[in-house]
């Protein structure tokens, strides 16, 4: 990086709805170009070369939709709380008999009890 050139600067993208929604965060590149990574439950991303008037003219048209610059780097979203956070264990059952009983201890299948 040239060191007369500015560093990168992060932002969001803000609506002012009720409530205010952070719609996407984003980064002005040290060449002027802006990256923009949308939240939510199909997240994107989308580089515009022009920057951050193209981006502007392009999703904020309107007062409702603002730039915000962050002074430090943005908080991790947070986790989908329908996605597991922990794998779930596998449980190994000893297959079935034709009779339907477990080919390990003879119960009624599936047999929770046996294991490896």
């Amino acid at each position: 990086m040239n060191p007369l050139q500015p560093q990168a600067r992060l932002f969001r993208l803000v609506r002012h709805t009720n409530p205010t929604a952070i719609l996407a965060e984003g980064v002005e590149w040290s060449d002027g170009a802006a990256t923009l990574r949308w939240r939510g439950p199909w997240p994107s991303t989308a580089t515009w070369d022009a920057g951050i008037p193209a981006l502007l003219a392009t999703h904020a048209p309107d007062a409702r939709t603002q730039l915000h610059w962050t002074p430090a780097p943005l908080p991790p979203p947070t986790p989908d709380p329908t996605t597991p956070t922990t794998p779930t264990p596998t449980i190994w059952l000893p297959p079935p008999t034709p009779e339907g009983l477990c080919t390990h201890c003879g119960q009624p299948w599936p047999c929770l009890s046996c294991g490896p």
